[in-house]
């Protein structure tokens, strides 16, 4: 695993994001301890045409769980916390429309 992790450090996660010619969707929780929303931010800066789904509660593991570190650590081995409800929906959303390119950046 260690060389698959050490190769994967060459890229820029904004840079390569960037290089995409289909749509994205970004999801990001706001009590994800492992990736902050400013990270996301980030990647949504360098492909403005991508869909955001910032969610309220959800963790790195796509649950509905409180920012403190106790919930954050059980949430790692409760198999039974289900996907945060409003996951589901933002996906089907997203397929069935993806966001769209503002009028000044689609010319570009």
């Amino acid at each position: 695993m260690q060389p698959y992790l050490v190769s994967s450090f060459r890229y820029v996660p904004a840079r390569e994001i960037g290089k995409l010619k289909v749509p994205v969707l970004l999801v990001q929780g706001s009590t994800d301890l492992q990736v902050g929303v400013e990270q996301v931010r980030s990647l949504q800066a360098a492909k403005p045409d991508a869909c955001l789904a910032l969610l309220p509660g959800m963790n790195h593991l796509l649950k509905e769980v409180p920012a403190d570190l106790p919930a954050q650590q059980r949430s790692f081995s409760d198999p039974t916390l289900p996907l945060h409800p409003a996951l589901p929906p933002a996906i089907e959303s997203f397929l069935r429309k993806p966001c769209q390119a503002p009028a000044a950046a689609a010319d570009t």
